[in-house]
């Protein structure tokens, strides 16, 4: 956490508002915000019960004032110089988005642009522009009105990206990585597979339905998309030796339904198209075979 703070206070772009939150930890952390708050004005902690990431990430918007958010996790950390590039990254074309990369992620130079509708392909086809949160700094009025859905605790933050891309006019993608990404075993992506993790259908069902509305000419990438999200969920709960339930059963009704465009878009690979297939029609084999790919 220190790590993360001292890479925001760091920043060569001093003009900041630092918000951090203690969520409910109960190892010290507090004391240690405080301490880190009174060593920088712009630091400000405030400490809830804990509620999940939904929450908040709802209370940090909240408490944003400024033009622009940013996410960091508390185990990552950033460039020097992050802040200072998106910014002056955004000055040159008034973008509503600018997304980066990882840390050593890069595979060139330059900044690309993209309209919304552009960027809406891209996200469903999870290509250059994706779902997270860590590699965007967002205009906050794009943020006004929505919050993060307190029932959603796997792919919350694909669900959040989508609706602010829905207000976004233009996005610019730099191709500079400036994010540290620490492996944090105890974050509910890296742990065992637990129900929670079912709740990203809401997130891909919703994001379906808005296709359907406002995007139809992408309506089978978006099912395309459906399907593969669902078969990595159930690749990691037939891995896991999850049983054979009614959540499981949903997921491979949408598989059965929409697998056909994994492979007709191309937007995933002949494997995934294959796993697919077995996971959808046959749960104990995938379970299986799950193993040894």
């Amino acid at each position: 956490m220190k790590e993360c703070v001292q890479s925001l206070t760091g920043q060569t772009y001093t003009d900041l508002q630092i918000v951090l939150i203690n969520d409910g930890s109960t190892d010290g952390s507090w004391d240690i915000l405080l301490e880190l708050a009174r060593q920088d004005k712009r630091i400000e902690v405030y400490s809830k019960a804990n509620g999940g990431v939904a929450e908040t990430r709802n209370q940090l918007l909240k408490k944003a004032r400024g033009e622009w958010v940013l996410f960091i996790d508390s185990d990552d950390w950033i460039e020097p110089d992050t802040v200072e590039s998106l910014i002056n990254e955004q000055t040159v074309g008034n973008y509503d988005i600018v997304s980066y990369k990882m840390f050593g992620k890069t595979d060139g130079d330059g900044t690309i642009v993209y309209t919304r509708q552009q960027a809406v392909k891209l996200f469903l086809e999870h290509i250059t522009f994706r779902g997270s949160l860590w590699d965007k700094m967002i205009r906050r009025s794009l943020f006004e009105g929505l919050s993060f859905d307190a029932g959603v605790c796997y792919g919350e933050d694909a669900l959040m990206v989508w609706q602010v891309l829905q207000r976004a006019e233009k996005i610019c993608v730099l191709n500079k990585g400036f994010y540290h990404y620490r492996v944090n075993p105890n974050s509910i992506s890296r742990q065992s597979f637990n129900g929670m993790k079912f709740s990203a259908y809401t997130t891909w069902d919703s994001i379906c339905s808005d296709v359907k509305k406002s995007w139809p000419e992408y309506r089978e990438v978006a099912h395309a998309r459906f399907a593969c999200e669902m078969t990595q969920l159930l690749y990691a709960a037939a891995r896991n030796g999850y049983p054979h339930n009614s959540s499981v059963q949903l997921l491979q009704e949408i598989i059965r339904r929409d697998g056909q465009y994994i492979k007709k878009t191309g937007i995933s690979s002949l494997k995934m198209s294959l796993f697919a297939w077995l996971v959808s029609h046959n749960y104990y084999i995938a379970r299986f075979v799950s193993k040894y790919v």
